[in-house]
């Protein structure tokens, strides 16, 4: 009868043992779900932010762009008002015209630069993003793999 006892005391250790270590995959797997879900939404949030940084500075390119073929037509406004002057200022006004043209290829290409390096920013800040994404997405397979 001794050696019953003890055979439904090792049975109750066992059963109990295999209970919590139920409740712990359990707890580990809900634990997991929620670290999963926290990286997936920073990621969505990332990905959402880059998304509207680039829609910004698409805005900002075709504002530019606009601004720049107004002061081109103000300044070819000017140029046919002061030909119309007078031939008297006609050489000043080529002279004039010509250094405003200058000018304006001179702000036309800063602004393109401008435009290139925010480019340049918005493509490396999204690689960026795709490769962070990456390694969020190995550390959770690296996590699966250790907890499987």
């Amino acid at each position: 009868m001794g050696v019953r006892l003890q055979d439904t005391d090792e049975l109750l250790v066992a059963q109990t043992e295999i209970r919590h270590l139920k409740n712990t995959i359990q707890a580990l797997r809900d634990e997991m779900e929620r670290v999963r879900f926290e990286k997936d939404e920073a990621v969505s949030i990332a990905v959402s932010e880059a998304n509207q940084e680039i829609q910004q500075l698409r805005a900002t390119a075709g504002a530019l762009r606009d601004e720049l073929e107004s002061l081109r037509f103000d300044k070819d406004e000017a140029v046919h008002g002061a030909i119309k002057d007078g031939k008297d200022e006609t050489s000043q006004l080529v002279q004039t015209i010509q250094a405003m043209r200058e000018e304006t290829e001179a702000v036309k290409f800063k602004y393109e630069d401008q435009i290139e390096q925010l480019t340049r920013n918005a493509r490396d800040e999204a690689k960026q993003l795709h490769d962070t994404i990456q390694t969020l997405r190995d550390e959770l397979e690296t996590e699966k793999n250790k907890t499987a």
